[in-house]
């Protein structure tokens, strides 16, 4: 094993260590469970309320996951804006807000 391997082994370590993009973007996903306790036209509220919030926080463009290469999600660092982190933690909400919705077949 050459220095070179070593230095970039010990630069992937550390990165993985800095709160890398793969697990905050897990995070986001909750379960809808969470929501079904929750009456139908108030969840029908929160989710659209949430959903405007997410419309302010990315200039009405709607949330997009971030495209990270394929396998490198454990080591690179979570580089959204921090506009672009709330708007994924609030359209991991809407989303499953949205799967309680369907499954109880709430109007909405």
């Amino acid at each position: 094993m050459t220095t070179r391997h070593l230095q970039v082994i010990l630069l992937t370590v550390l990165l993985a260590g800095c709160g890398n993009i793969q697990g905050q973007l897990d995070n986001e996903k909750i379960s809808s469970l969470r929501y079904d306790t929750v009456e139908c036209p108030a969840l029908v509220a929160q989710r659209n309320q949430a959903m405007a919030e997410v419309g302010g926080l990315t200039n009405g463009a709607g949330y997009q996951d971030p495209n990270v290469i394929t396998g490198f999600g454990p080591i690179l660092p979570d580089y959204r804006t921090a506009n672009q982190k709330k708007a994924g933690a609030l359209q991991g909400q809407i989303d499953s807000m949205g799967r309680s919705i369907d499954r109880r077949k709430c109007a909405g």
